[in-house]
């Protein structure tokens, strides 16, 4: 079976899916993985944010990530959009995702949600939603809109839910997540807890 999974930025793939890429390679599955921009603006440090440096620290830290997991570095593609550009060029990501879909046919497609908080997240979600309905979608920024007391937990119960139980792969995950040294920093306690947990949930659009 094939498996693509679409990462916005270099360790989306890992915290998010970490665990369900490992199940996927124990089971003799061919993984995929599509990396979307560079990742150049993720770092709180004002000198180095938006530099070519920590573009190469970010890409260090993916191959980093990816080998300690298991994935071919073949099956890897970097697609070069700039970090937070990927919705002004939403037209030649979406191609470039179509051209990737159809070259692989995969059985499975992890993306982000396309009502993540992020601009890059959810356009890619929205990309995805339209080019593979039936693909499985992680959260990376929780939505306001989440809160039960928010109005857009209505849309959220148009999915139903996937929980993957990652235990057994868990301790290789947290391996492949501290190659992500100049992003762990930034993550908040509930992220850590979500992203370092037994389980992996995602969203399916529930179909009418």
């Amino acid at each position: 079976m094939r498996v693509l999974v679409v990462t916005p930025h270099p360790d989306d793939e890992t915290f998010c899916c970490g665990g369900s890429i490992l199940n996927h390679l124990r089971r003799g599955d061919e993984v995929y993985v599509d990396v979307v921009t560079d990742g150049r603006y993720g770092s709180p440090d004002q000198q180095l944010r938006g530099s070519e440096e920590l573009v190469r620290i970010r890409t260090r830290e993916i191959e980093c990530a990816l080998s300690v997991l298991g994935v071919d570095k073949a099956n890897v593609r970097y697609l070069g959009f700039e970090d937070g550009r990927v919705k002004s060029r939403r037209r030649e990501a979406q191609e470039a995702l179509r051209w990737r879909i159809k070259e692989l046919s995969p059985e499975i497609v992890y993306s982000p949600v396309p009502f993540d908080m992020h601009d890059d997240h959810a356009t890619l979600g929205k990309i995805t939603l339209g080019l593979f309905p039936r693909a499985r979608f992680y959260i990376i920024w929780v939505p306001t809109s989440l809160d039960p007391r928010r109005r857009g937990l209505v849309y959220l119960r148009k999915w139903s839910k996937v929980i993957v139980d990652i235990e057994g792969y868990r301790e290789t995950k947290l391996r492949a997540m501290k190659c992500y040294s100049s992003q762990l920093g930034g993550l908040s306690g509930d992220m850590m807890r979500r992203f370092t947990g037994k389980t992996e949930t995602f969203y399916q659009l529930v179909r009418s």
